[in-house]
Formats: C-alpha cells, structure tokens, sequence
C-alpha cells in the first residue's frame, strides 16, 4: 500500500495494523518524525520523507490512499496522477478531499483569514489560538451532537452530519482538526464535478464518488488490468 501525505501517522497505523503486507507512506513535512515515532513498532509500516509529486518507489502497489492531503497542494490533481501512476494494473486508489458543497461559510468566511492571517501565525500562537476554538467545539460536539445523534433535533443542527461524526473523536484529536483549517496556506474546496474528473482523466473505472458527512467527498476506483487495455 501506498500512502500519500501521511502526516503524524494516524491512517498509518490503521492500514498496517489491518493487515497489509507493506505500507510505505511519505509526507514532505517533518511531521514523518512523529508518524516514524508512532509506527515504529509495526514491521509492515515504512515512513519516507518525499514529495507525493515524485514518489521515489516503483510500480508496484495494490492499492494507494490519501486522506485529507491531496486538497493542500498547489496541484491537487497532480498528485493525485502521481499516485495512480505508481499503481499496478488492476490496483486501486482512495481520496478524501474538502468538498466545496456544504462548506459555503468556510469558503467566504474561515478561508480569507486563513490565508491572510492564521497560517501566518507562529505555530505555537496558532496552536494556543485553536484551543480556544477547541473547547467549545469539543464540549458541543459531546453534549449536544452526540446526545441528540440519530433524532430530529439533531438533523435541524447545523453542520449536523460532520459534527455529529467528530463528537466519538477526543478532545486532541478535534483540536487537531481546528489547528489543521487554521494552519495551511493552501486548501481547496472541491466540487464533486471536479474530484470526478480527476478519476476520468486518470483512466480509472468503478469509479466510485460519494458525499462525506455532507461536507466532504471520498472517492475510489482501479486501474485497468492488462488485458482490459489490450481489449480497449
């Protein structure tokens, strides 16, 4: 398995801990120290400091995933094309990237700070700043989403689908995921129409896209076998 964009590790770990034969996942960032910290343990874990626009490994893979990294580069779709390009015939690839529908108010009103003035911040001012955010969102989550999950209140909430989706997660993990929107310098919002061509222009078939806790869009599909492109 291939990883691209790995950060601290998380999904890592989970891919390894699956069952995986081999996963090797890179991230330019020094964020691999901490995803070498937290897998080291696992043999079947490899953690490579290298650009997912040019992964230093070979055709070999089954399968390849990115959580939320592809919508940060400048290039979205060209590292997504890099992925598959390191894919067998007939392996598989997975992303998750931030939709543009559903996150409208994030768009007009949390993106123009972010890029003018959050990922500008100092990270330790930064991080302090998201814990502010943190622990109002953390304590709503807990006893508002979590409690009303399921019922008619609950679906009258706003953003009701994702934050009922993070109040399982711990308090540093969600203050994680305010450092993540505040920090980054680039992020794209992507229509389902675009992260669909993504998957066209890549020659993939059963292809897959589905909406995300109404915010977000994950998608899958394969590389044609050998003979499938001797067929076509």
């Amino acid at each position: 398995m291939l990883e691209g964009g790995c950060g601290k590790g998380r999904h890592t770990a989970l891919a390894a801990e699956f069952g995986a034969r081999g996963v090797v996942a890179l991230d330019l960032s020094e964020a691999v120290d901490a995803a070498f910290a937290n897998t080291r343990h696992l043999e079947n874990a490899h953690v490579v400091q290298a650009d997912i626009n040019r992964p230093p490994v070979k055709r070999v893979f089954d399968y390849a995933f990115s959580v939320g990294v592809l919508h940060h580069l400048p290039d979205p779709e060209r590292g997504f094309h890099a992925l598959v390009s390191k894919l067998r015939p007939g392996g598989s690839i997975s992303a998750w990237v931030y939709g543009r529908e559903g996150n409208g108010w994030i768009v007009h009103m949390v993106t123009p700070l972010r890029e003018r003035l959050f990922s500008r911040l100092p990270h330790r001012l930064l991080d302090l700043l998201s814990a502010t955010v943190a622990v109002p969102l953390y304590l709503g989550t807990k006893l508002l989403y979590r409690s009303t999950a399921g019922t008619a209140l609950n679906r009258a909430l706003p953003y009701a689908p994702y934050l009922t989706y993070i109040a399982a997660f711990p308090y540093r993990e969600q203050r994680s995921i305010v450092f993540d929107h505040l920090v980054a310098p680039v992020a794209y919002y992507l229509r389902r129409s675009e992260f669909a061509a993504w998957f066209e222009r890549a020659g993939l078939h059963d292809v897959r896209i589905e909406h995300h806790n109404a915010n977000s869009w994950r998608g899958f599909g394969s590389v044609p076998s050998q003979a499938g492109r001797e067929v076509a």
